[in-house]
């Protein structure tokens, strides 16, 4: 009777007998029961029955599937803790035992039970699993979320991206993954760009938001908690007002490829800056922390995290085979960032690249660059005005100060039909 929910108290009154009595004669069966309970039954897990699989073959079997399958993401002594606790929890729950014992058994509060047998509320290395298992992955591919959020516990928006960058196609199945902001295009009018051309131009602007990260713009993060994840901080003095557009251009750029980023207020000038002759307060863009960005520093410029592009080499061979639009924004992304304009020429302070932007700006047709030694060191890269003008080497949308003066260097600058006939053949490609 009890077994088919009825209570011990109702128990007690059918057979004429002191509800204690009917407890005894439980407890001798093994059970641990008070007066007033009655059997439930218990909920089904609402998982897919390949997880269920998955999953009774043991923590271990979990842990390496996560590794096997997720770009970036970290298994934590607390997260290997959790694994195991939620390993527990599907044995007894398998066992028939309920959600107060089963909280009490392994020192969890009921609340957390229920919600790990409803799937509502998941340890992150268990939402990793639940979230990937129905995607075919790519072989030499992993999967990765764009978006991260609640520490890492609550992952969304999962694309596949490849370890390796083999050729430029990997590059362009990654963009493919991703969706622009509704915001980008708004952004876009600014710089006369209609949502057509932006959806054109997007792969293009995302090799130009790699020159930047090459540059000076801040990137903080690397191996994370829980996932690999990095932010953008970019910073530009206002004593150039041009570097406001420079900025807004960056956000739309970042925006184009599905990352949340917004201008902040203006940073005070604080150590070096702060005691310059005429320190200035800069404009400021900070980006959502995201995996995607610490997946574009690892494996696209192919640093470790403990490298800076400021004192380490990129390691990019893969981008000598890539469209030379693509190549131009990249270098116009570094250029934007380090250049200058000298008594015409054209030079980037490519410390610790000089070798790799002047042989990258030779595959473009710029005959006139070459490696500037300073004191035995290749510290910078330099070139003729003229034709650094007509690539540009500065970006044509922007036009920032150093495009403006660029162009005082040379007069008959051919570079209005030199890059309308690209980006029109381009674009009659895409139709």
């Amino acid at each position: 009777m009890f077994r088919s929910g009825i209570t011990i108290v109702h128990i007690a009154e059918r057979d004429h007998v002191d509800p204690g009595t009917v407890s005894q004669q439980l407890h001798g069966l093994g059970l641990t029961i008070t007066q007033g309970h009655h059997m439930v039954e218990q909920l089904p897990l609402r998982y897919s029955p390949q997880f269920i699989e998955l999953i009774d073959n043991g923590p271990d079997a979990i842990l390496r599937f996560v590794t096997d399958r997720v770009w970036g993401i970290s298994a934590t002594e607390l997260g290997r803790q959790q694994l195991h606790a939620f390993y527990e929890f599907f044995q007894l729950h398998h066992k028939g035992v309920g959600v107060k014992e089963i909280a009490r058994r392994l020192s969890l509060h009921r609340s957390t039970v229920a919600e790990w047998r409803e799937g509502t509320d998941q340890p992150y290395l268990i939402r990793a699993v639940t979230d990937t298992l129905p995607i075919t992955l790519r072989p030499g591919w992993k999967l990765l979320p764009l978006h991260l959020s609640s520490g890492g516990n609550e992952p969304s928006d999962w694309i596949q991206v490849p370890l390796k960058i083999n050729s430029f196609s990997d590059v362009v199945d990654v963009i493919h993954q991703l969706h622009p902001l509704e915001s980008t295009y708004g952004r876009a009018t600014q710089f006369g760009l209609s949502r057509t051309q932006i959806d054109a131009m997007r792969i293009d602007l995302f090799g130009y938001l790699l020159g930047i990260m090459v540059g000076d713009s801040g990137k903080q993060g690397g191996q994370q908690f829980r996932y690999a994840s990095m932010n953008l901080d970019l910073q530009l003095t206002k004593k150039k007002q041009s570097n406001e557009k420079l900025g807004e251009f960056v956000m739309l750029c970042a925006n184009s490829v599905g990352i949340l980023m917004e201008r902040k207020l203006d940073k005070k000038p604080t150590g070096a800056t702060a005691l310059s002759k005429e320190p200035s307060d800069a404009f400021r863009w900070i980006s959502e922390r995201s995996p995607l960005l610490a997946w574009i520093f690892s494996v696209c410029l192919g640093l470790s995290w403990e490298e800076t592009t400021t004192t380490h080499q990129v390691r990019m061979d893969w981008i000598f085979d890539t469209p030379s639009l693509f190549r131009t924004r990249f270098v116009q992304g570094v250029a934007d960032s380090d250049g200058c304009v000298k008594s015409y020429e054209v030079e980037i302070a490519s410390v610790p690249n000089s070798h790799f932007m002047t042989k990258l700006l030779q595959s473009l047709g710029m005959t006139t660059a070459h490696v500037a030694f300073e004191g035995g060191e290749p510290l910078k890269t330099r070139l003729d005005a003229r034709q650094a003008s007509a690539l540009p080497i500065f970006n044509e949308f922007v036009k920032s100060y150093r495009y403006q003066k660029m162009l005082s260097y040379s007069k008959d600058c051919y570079l209005p039909s030199r890059l309308s006939l690209r980006l029109a053949s381009k674009n009659q490609s895409l139709k």
